[in-house]
């Protein structure tokens, strides 16, 4: 398997998250992502927000395909890839800064947080290597 396959296979496996997430969350609610993290199904929380939330998640939906559609010219599509992966090492931050206002947001909070800290920096140099090798090939 060459180098930008295995690159396509990481990220296909990482794209699961808001291909699972974001519809559960948007069509499911508060109460559907309580049920999925294994939380407290009964949150009181204003309409407003529960609409907001909804709509946020159903964006982090809309960027796996997005995702998926640079992966099939690395190169040329490289700029709408970084600003996705960028923004989600952004998320990173802020659940440390949201853990560090509201308390301890529990485990699998701290695994998205090391992804989105650790994993997606290394996904994007990788992604870098990737495009720079292929401009060097098409001189």
């Amino acid at each position: 398997m060459s180098e930008l396959n295995w690159f396509r296979t990481l990220t296909g496996a990482i794209l699961v998250i808001p291909l699972v997430i974001g519809p559960v969350g948007a069509f499911g609610g508060l109460e559907g992502l309580a049920a999925l993290f294994g939380e407290d199904r009964h949150v009181q929380l204003a309409p407003a927000l529960r609409d907001h939330l909804r709509a946020i998640c159903w964006m982090f939906f809309v960027l796996a395909p997005l995702v998926a559609w640079t992966l099939a010219s690395p190169a040329e599509r490289a700029t709408p890839f970084r600003i996705v992966v960028v923004g989600a090492m952004l998320a990173g931050v802020a659940r440390v800064v949201g853990a560090a206002v509201d308390g301890n947001p529990g485990m699998l909070a701290w695994v998205f947080a090391a992804v989105e800290l650790g994993v997606l920096p290394i996904v994007l140099m990788w992604h870098t290597a990737i495009v720079h090798r292929l401009q060097n090939e098409r001189r």
